[in-house]
């Protein structure tokens, strides 16, 4: 093969896996449910529906290997577009409002989720904790049951000591790289929908019990509210 033939080559291979690229890397999502109807909470305008469910912080660190509730409210979404008319749909679209307060938030890519909780793991105090059982000898005071002065003291307590060298659990590049895949591929797909398409979107506000949340989704200029608990 001449050497020109080899840069051309080359160049065509270069093109065919750049072409490819943004697909082979974007959020997959999850499985739409048969209706918006089937979520906790729906939506619906102009033949377009969304569905979304607030996922506990209990379940979501059993749908990711990433310790995601450390930072974040996951909520599940899912999109309907309306027949023949397909949807483009943008993270930018969202806001997670939390009722009674002023906090409401668009969600984080997952690269910048994953780049925050590798912040917070290296900021963590590596704290080990263990049981431990104290003996020490009184010198003082008088015991009717066994007639002697002093004794043997027991205690029952817990020890805590700051970790050895190394890094952090979640701290390194490589955790990051990991857990931005992780969150990549279960995250909502972006992008024309001609069809139903669901995933999670990740809101760096912390879930608690009590929270009430409110979902917006910006469609042609109006919003669609979707009050979720």
């Amino acid at each position: 093969m001449t050497r020109n033939a080899c840069i051309a080559a080359v160049l065509v291979a270069t093109a065919s896996f750049a072409g490819v690229g943004p697909k082979s890397t974007g959020p997959k999502g999850t499985v739409p449910k048969a209706s918006a109807a089937l979520y906790a909470a729906h939506a619906e305008r102009e033949g377009t529906a969304i569905g979304a469910t607030v996922i506990p912080s209990r379940e979501a660190q059993k749908a990711f290997s990433t310790p995601i509730s450390r930072c974040c409210t996951v909520v599940e979404v899912a999109f309907y577009p309306s027949k023949d008319q397909p949807q483009e749909i943008s993270l930018n679209d969202f806001v997670l409002r939390v009722e009674g307060t002023d906090n409401a938030v668009k969600p984080s890519s997952a690269k910048v989720t994953a780049a925050t909780l590798q912040t917070k793991a290296a900021s963590d105090r590596d704290l080990r904790i263990s049981p431990g059982v104290g003996v020490g000898y009184n010198t003082g005071g008088y015991d009717p049951v066994s007639g002697r002065h002093g004794g043997f003291d027991q205690s029952v307590g817990v020890g805590v000591s700051t970790g050895g060298a190394g890094p952090k659990p979640g701290s390194t590049e490589g955790d990051r790289n990991a857990m931005e895949l992780d969150l990549n591929e279960k995250g909502l797909p972006e992008g024309t929908a001609p069809a139903p398409v669901s995933g999670y979107l990740y809101f760096q506000i912390r879930n608690t019990q009590k929270a009430h949340h409110v979902l917006e989704y910006t469609m042609n200029g109006k919003k669609m509210v979707v009050t979720l608990n």
